[in-house]
């Protein structure tokens, strides 16, 4: 069975996988979409997007995060700076995912990007990044330097990167603090499960589908957000196989129970 992840070694040694769909048949102005995923669940979740990508001159790439799969795990010294909340330490991984940025614009040789008055663009890259996968984002770009990444390499970026999409931000992506006073249901604060039950806890809750109101007061308070689980979840509908592939307990064990 061949491996359907690519890998790049950066010069630390440290190895990045992903996987690819390949430039556009005949295109010299596709844009590449990089996809970085949140907790728990891998890249796998998007790998549908490579189906639909050329025929809308995109090229998709899913970026599995360090300590994922084919990606070289965290290191105890690193998990150590998880658990103190590091700043070094989202220094390193957002400079490793810089760096991968580079190694795949100048090994692919992709378009260099071109925008519009009407803000559309052509060529370059879009960064999206899912829940916890925005991290990631602002970690590059949000601070106003990051000194890990050189001057050259954020020239060379600005270059290229075009867009930045949030899907489904946490609120620790942000720097905000959940509330005292919150109500709201967090698997990990929850004194009723064994520390081995909270990943299957996490994955059913984070995969609900949870009947939200418009909150006129737009706080935490007025969200449904009691119940465990709802009748439904994303994760119900997949095989033990797809499970198999696209949930990475261990990681999530790592990134959110330290």
């Amino acid at each position: 069975m061949t491996n359907p992840f690519k890998t790049y070694s950066l010069p630390e040694g440290i190895k990045l996988s992903f996987t690819d769909s390949g430039a556009p048949p005949n295109s010299d102005d596709y844009t590449t979409v990089l996809i970085i995923h949140g907790s728990a669940f891998n890249a796998y979740q998007f790998h549908k997007l490579h189906l639909y990508a050329h025929t809308l001159n995109l090229r998709t790439v899913l970026f599995h995060r360090r300590d994922h799969i084919g990606s070289t795990p965290y290191t105890a010294s690193e998990v150590q700076e998880i658990e103190q909340g590091s700043q070094k330490f989202w220094e390193r991984l957002s400079a490793q995912v810089a760096q991968f940025l580079k190694i795949f614009i100048e090994q692919e040789n992709i378009p260099k990007l071109k925008m519009t008055s009407s803000s559309s663009m052509s060529g370059g890259v879009a960064i999206m990044g899912w829940s916890a996968g925005c991290q990631i984002i602002f970690s590059i770009f949000g601070a106003a330097h990051n000194p890990m990444i050189s001057s050259e390499l954020y020239l060379l970026l600005q270059e290229y990167i075009g867009k930045f999409l949030l899907y489904d931000p946490p609120h620790v992506a942000f720097g905000y603090p959940v509330p005292p006073d919150n109500k709201n249901y967090v698997p990990w604060e929850d004194s009723s499960l064994k520390p081995e039950d909270i990943p299957v806890a996490f994955s059913e809750w984070v995969s609900s589908y949870y009947n939200h109101p418009l909150p006129s007061s737009a706080t935490v308070h007025d969200l449904d957000g009691i119940s465990k689980k709802t009748s439904k979840t994303s994760i119900s509908a997949w095989s033990e196989e797809e499970k198999a592939k696209g949930i990475e307990m261990e990681a999530m064990k790592t990134e959110v129970l330290t």
